[in-house]
């Protein structure tokens, strides 16, 4: 494999305190030409799904030699595992609380338990496990260790409990599983699920209003509902130039109908 050039960071930290800074402290005075690419800090504190959806969306994207850090752990200090993924060229180091469930869902990767790593420091704190061993795994990679060396492979790792959309006539059943930052409600309906079918309207639970399929936000007039899929290929529920979320009262747990073509 090629020389690893990148780490990248994803949390729920933000950026007002010092924690991201800290990590990124461990791994440049160990690695002086590393590129750290800070992927967000901006996941909902504690949110698992938020986090999962996101690794699921860009990782296929990232096709170069790299270790991800992924660090969305409330579990920390307790029994839950530390695991390390490994796919082609890249890495992925995080807690074994289903932030890895997409990708390891429908991805060929391999997994492996942390048991053995380098420590940098004698004192490993009970609530900060992404600088005190999740950086060090990262270092170790780096500088060419084997990941076979970290411990164990194993296949129960944990997955989130996220219904499965289902399909039903010319009808396909899910709920919205997210909502982003434009007020975009995110769903468990995944393009491939409608095969040949064309998708007609969606329809929320408790509601009478037949939202129209599009192709994009703005086939639709400013403030006008649709429904869509998405860059990730989810189904979307959406308002052009506005927020779903507040406008269709929609929230994560609502029971969404999309209904399709007979023919």
């Amino acid at each position: 494999m090629e020389k690893i050039k990148y780490i990248t960071l994803l949390t729920d930290f933000g950026n007002k305190d010092p924690y991201v800074a800290e990590i990124k402290g461990i791994l440049f005075s160990s690695l002086s030409n590393i590129n750290i690419v800070d992927l967000s800090h901006e996941i909902s504190p504690q949110n698992i799904i938020e986090g999962a959806l996101f690794l699921e969306q860009i990782w296929d994207y990232w096709q170069i030699p790299s270790v991800h850090i992924a660090v969305i752990d409330p579990g920390v200090g307790t029994e839950r595992r530390i695991i390390i993924i490994h796919e082609n060229q890249k890495f992925l180091i995080c807690p074994d609380n289903g932030l890895a469930t997409f990708i390891l869902r429908t991805k060929h990767a391999e997994v492996r338990h942390v048991k053995y790593f380098n420590t940098l420091t004698q004192y490993i704190s009970n609530t900060f496990h992404g600088r005190d061993i999740m950086a060090p795994i990262a270092i170790q990679l780096v500088k060419g260790g084997n990941w076979e060396d970290f411990g164990p492979s194993v296949d129960d790792w944990q997955v989130l409990n996220i219904p499965e959309a289902y399909k039903k006539d010319n009808n396909i059943y899910g709920e919205v599983i997210h909502i982003d930052r434009f007020g975009n409600a995110i769903t468990n309906i995944r393009k491939e699920q409608i095969q040949d079918n064309l998708p007609i309207y969606a329809k929320i639970k408790n509601s009478f209003q037949k939202i129209p399929f599009s192709l994009s936000y703005g086939k639709v007039s400013v403030g006008q509902s649709v429904c869509l899929f998405g860059s990730g290929n989810r189904l979307e529920i959406a308002v052009n130039c506005s927020s779903a979320e507040k406008q269709l009262k929609i929230k994560i747990g609502t029971e969404v109908r999309l209904v399709l073509n007979k023919d």
